[in-house]
């Protein structure tokens, strides 16, 4: 596993690679996996899942994630870049700058003769489908595999209510709170963090990837691409399903409050012969917490029977 935050469209930005890192040169692999992450984009948070991946598939395939512009940043040392503050630099952070943001990392990195299996998780499969609208990104995507995905009407999801209609009349609120928890020194921040983690039984090795939570900058982002979310992702994009559905694969959760099961059901009245498939284990959303190796072993056998290995 390699990790680095190479500066895409402005913005340093964490990737994590298995098998060849993302300025080497490919040699014989004619594909790769490519991980877009959800909201907050995170790739710590991604490793157990996508080392499944990877090793399940004997190594073959490089396994690359990119985070979200802005929601990652590096540890302090001499040599790390600034990352742009949000003020006067809004269209870096919204919905429509993470799309400019994937693209700009596709054309830079991935060669026009390798094919590239497009794992997207929650707000990840929005931007999935939007990269296979951009013709010459579209020619590179193999298979698309969306996991719990949300790409339509996330406002009047249970969870999309919560965050509109009760968390940001508070958010000021909660800001603040954020911002005092910042100034705490970093082991009180780690007890708390880890509390928390045996509360929700979320496995401890993750503390160091939520411990960039508390950084208020981060936040602000987080919580800015999240809004824009609530206002932009609202009508299902059935002509673009329709043109690729030979090429999608959705997983619905059942019980996920981003993405409900009457999601799942209408996109199956509407589009009947499309490759959705609703969970039967009770995998949460989030579920890279407490069910990543699960869902690991799952996506590799699907990835399998789409790659051109033996």
């Amino acid at each position: 596993m390699q990790e680095s935050y190479p500066t895409i469209r402005k913005v340093p930005t964490h990737i994590i690679t298995w098998g060849k890192w993302i300025e080497e040169s490919l040699g014989d692999h004619k594909e790769i996996i490519l991980c877009i992450t959800g909201n907050p984009g995170l790739p710590g948070f991604y490793t157990k899942f996508l080392s499944t991946v990877y090793d399940c598939l004997d190594k073959r395939i490089p396994v690359w994630v990119i985070g979200h512009a802005g929601h990652d940043e590096a540890p302090e040392s001499p040599y790390k870049k600034p990352v742009p503050p949000i003020e006067n630099n809004e269209n870096l952070y919204d919905l429509n700058g993470q799309l400019e943001h994937k693209i700009e990392f596709i054309r830079k990195y991935i060669p026009k003769n390798v094919k590239v299996h497009l794992i997207g998780h929650s707000i990840g499969c929005y931007l999935a489908l939007e990269l296979l609208k951009i013709p010459d990104v579209s020619e590179k995507v193999q298979f698309c595999y969306m996991l719990f995905p949300t790409i339509e009407r996330m406002a009047e999801a249970k969870n999309g209510f919560i965050l509109t209609k009760i968390v940001r009349p508070i958010y000021c609120a909660l800001q603040w709170f954020y911002r005092c928890f910042a100034l705490l020194p970093t082991l009180i921040k780690i007890w708390i963090i880890y509390f928390y983690f045996l509360l929700t039984r979320t496995p401890k090795y993750y503390l160091g990837t939520a411990l960039k939570y508390t950084n208020p900058a981060v936040m602000d982002k987080v919580w800015f691409m999240a809004m824009d979310e609530m206002k932009l992702v609202r009508n299902l994009d059935l002509e673009n399903i329709q043109l690729n559905k030979r090429r999608l694969k959705f997983y619905y959760g059942t019980i996920d409050g981003w993405a409900p099961v009457k999601y799942y059901h209408e996109l199956k009245q509407r589009i009947p012969d499309v490759d959705a498939e609703l969970c039967t284990r009770k995998i949460e959303h989030a579920f890279v917490m407490r069910s990543a190796s699960t869902m690991g072993f799952m996506v590799a056998e699907r990835i399998r029977k789409q790659a051109m290995i033996d």
